[in-house]
Order: C-alpha cells, then structure tokens, then sequence
C-alpha cells in the first residue's frame, strides 16, 4: 500500500508515516509540505492508494487540492485529517465525495483504525464529523469532478491553456466545461461564477 501524506505540520505528518510503517506491514509513505508539491509529483500520484490530506494549508488548502484532483483521482482513496472542523468543512468535502475525516486529535491507534477501513471501502469519520454532517443540509449545488477541478484553478488566475494543461484535455474541452459551469451557477463570466461559487461555498 503507497499512502501519500499532504501536511504543512512536518511534525505531525512524520509521527503519522512512522506510525503506519510500523503498525501497517508493507505500508509505503510519502511526505509533501504542500498541496503543489504534491501537484508537481506526478509519478506518485500514480502511484498512490491513499491520499491523506490536511484540510488547512498555506496557499492552496486540502479541499482546493481535492477538486483539482478530482477529475484524474479515479482509485485514489481521500482521507481528510485536521485539527478542527466546521459546517462548512463538513460540506465542501460532502461535496467532494472523499473516503473518510479523521480528528489529528484521535489516538494513534485511531488514525491506523481510519486508514484500514478506508482502504477497505468501509469509509470511516470521526465523531465530531458525523455529528455536524448530521446537522448540515444536503448541496443545493452539486458539479461533476471536472467541473470542481476547473472552479478550484479559476480561483487560482489560470488561464484556459493552463488549466487545460493541468487537468491534461483539450482547449475545447475546459471550453465546454466552462460554458456549463456558467450555465449551472446562473452567471455571465470567470468573475460573476467565482462570486457566485464562494457564496453556494462551493470554495
């Protein structure tokens, strides 16, 4: 099992590599302290069964990461970790559809416990997170994988050749992808649709 750890507390992230090493025979872990050093890693990404990611990072934030890799993600596995959550954690990564949410609070044990059953395909999220999703209404808004790839390198200033590069399709089709954007959130332009995304806090 390869398992990719995206966190800018190197502390934490190397106390849970080794943990996983040790209680995880075989288990494979590497350690990024940023969403874009990941993003430039691609042969790893590949590679990977599991992403856990920080929800809160400089820069460019774990959920953001989430949406740009969405589109290419495919078999890659999420877990979230952080050290607080909120209603509006708990619905960006509803959104996102990602495996699991586990508090950086939890025991040792508890984080293994978290890996194991998300490589299972049984999910697993803690309790804080299950009591807030309790509370929180569905998305009145739902986009494709794509769609939430091509919001999260709009806020970001790509342009259309870069975002096309980054996600790897044609011009045309971040085109399309636009134009239906645009046509689901109700709005004339990049501007208007970055409002508009912020405010359904699909940001």
């Amino acid at each position: 099992m390869k398992v990719l750890i995206v966190d800018d507390h190197l502390m934490f992230a190397e106390a849970l590599a080794l943990t996983l090493q040790a209680k995880l025979p075989g288990c494979e872990v590497g350690q990024y302290g940023c969403a874009q050093a990941l993003l430039g890693d691609e042969a790893a990404l590949a590679a990977a069964d599991l992403l856990i990611v920080d929800v809160a990072m400089p820069d460019l934030d774990g959920l953001s990461l989430l949406r740009i890799l969405a589109s290419s993600r495919h078999t890659l596995r999420v877990l979230l970790c952080s050290g607080a959550i909120d209603e509006d954690v708990v619905e960006k990564s509803q959104r996102l559809s990602v495996d699991g949410f586990v508090d950086k609070s939890e025991a040792a044990a508890e984080l293994v416990t978290a890996v194991t059953k998300v490589m299972a395909g049984e999910g697993y999220f803690s309790e804080s997170y299950r009591l807030l999703a309790s509370q929180t209404a569905p998305p009145s808004i739902k986009l494709s994988r794509q769609q939430g790839a091509i919001l999260a390198l709009l806020q970001q200033g790509k342009s259309n050749k870069e975002i096309a590069r980054s996600l790897s399709v044609s011009l045309n089709t971040v085109k399309t992808h636009l134009r239906l954007l645009f046509d689901k959130l109700d709005v004339p332009n990049r501007t208007a649709c970055l409002e508009k995304a912020r405010s359904l806090r699909l940001l």
